[in-house]
């Protein structure tokens, strides 16, 4: 009941100070989203299938705006009745700076995270950001810099935050960028329990080449460090991340590659696992080869319905299949759809 007094406190704010603002703004967005994952051996098959609905009202003015919501997942065939999340948060955006502080809607960082960093299905499931952003974007460079607090300390939970950092350097058609991420996994009250730390770096450079097919290519490292404060002992892993993909009307195909040392180290401890990593788990072997083709029947500003079939290889099993539908609607003028929820 406190989330939904939250929302009426927000809703009412925003009613009570329109006459003097600015703009009074509403964004709605909706995913809808069937994932069928036939995965094999050591990672877990499952079907995803349900949407989101996030509705949102608040105040522009000046650069300044107060927004406030709910994110509501349905997952069809489930008996659980979860209640909607709350958004909340606060923005100002100026020439080449902006910031955010509350509970902020993932669409809103100027690039997600990729597979490598942040699980699509945490993603999905976990649509806001708890904490504060930080945005720089100039004519050829840009970079953000931002806390997500995911969980506060009880007698069972853990305090878990993220400070994630990310950056992307345009010229031409060459590009250099980076992906940053330190997850803190501490203890919950109760005894037994141990702190977990990770610091994931992933710098790249990369070539567009924009025509009737236009191609993109991406080579650079992934390296983590890695610890449980049980035994103090720092792991590294290191390898090769590096991507090529071609585009053609609404048509596309991108086949990604890591190689090098297995990057979740603790993910088979039951005190840390996915929930301390948040990544993709398929980055756990020491070969990976994701293939992805796409279709995208409709895409404009605020919509985007396509189908996307992923072929993944792994050392020594059989090939793992995965098939998406998406179905993504935006409506808010001052961003566009394609971007990951």
């Amino acid at each position: 009941m406190k989330r939904f007094h939250l929302f009426g406190l927000a809703v009412a704010l925003s009613v009570s100070l329109s006459a003097g603002a600015e703009r009074v703004r509403f964004n709605v967005s909706f995913d809808g989203l069937f994932d069928n994952r036939e995965f094999k051996d050591d990672m877990l098959p499952q079907t995803i299938y349900g949407m989101r609905f996030m509705p949102e009202i608040g105040i522009d003015q000046n650069g300044h705006r107060i927004m406030g919501g709910l994110s509501k997942i349905w997952e069809f065939g489930s008996d659980d009745n979860i209640a909607p999340d709350v958004v909340l948060y606060y923005n100002y955006s100026g020439d080449k700076w902006s910031s955010y502080f509350g509970a902020i809607p993932r669409r809103y960082l100027q690039r997600q995270l990729p597979d490598a960093s942040l699980y699509d299905s945490i993603a999905f499931f976990e649509p806001t950001i708890g904490g504060t952003v930080i945005q720089y974007a100039g004519q050829n460079f840009q970079t953000e810099l931002y806390c997500n607090w995911f969980s506060r300390q009880s007698e069972t939970r853990r305090e878990a935050f993220r400070i994630v950092t990310d950056g992307l350097w345009q010229a031409g058609a060459l590009s250099m960028g980076w992906f940053g991420a330190m997850t803190h996994f501490a203890k919950p009250k109760e005894s037994g329990h141990f702190i977990y730390e990770k610091f994931m770096f992933n710098p790249y450079i990369g070539c567009s080449i924009s025509g009737p097919v236009a191609f993109d290519i991406q080579a650079g490292v992934l390296t983590s460090l890695i610890r449980c404060r049980r035994e103090d002992q720092w792991h590294t892993p290191t390898g090769f991340l590096g991507s090529i993909g071609a585009e053609w009307k609404w048509l596309d195909i991108k086949s990604t590659f890591y190689a090098g040392g297995k990057q979740q180290h603790f993910l088979d401890d039951p005190q840390a696992g996915l929930t301390f990593h948040r990544s993709d788990p398929f980055y756990n072997h020491t070969f990976y080869n994701s293939t992805e083709i796409g279709a995208t029947f409709i895409a404009d500003k605020y919509v985007e319905f396509g189908f996307r079939w992923n072929l993944h290889f792994t050392p020594d099993s059989p090939l793992h299949n995965r098939q998406m539908i998406t179905v993504r609607y935006n409506f808010d003028p001052d961003k566009v759809v394609r971007n990951r929820p």
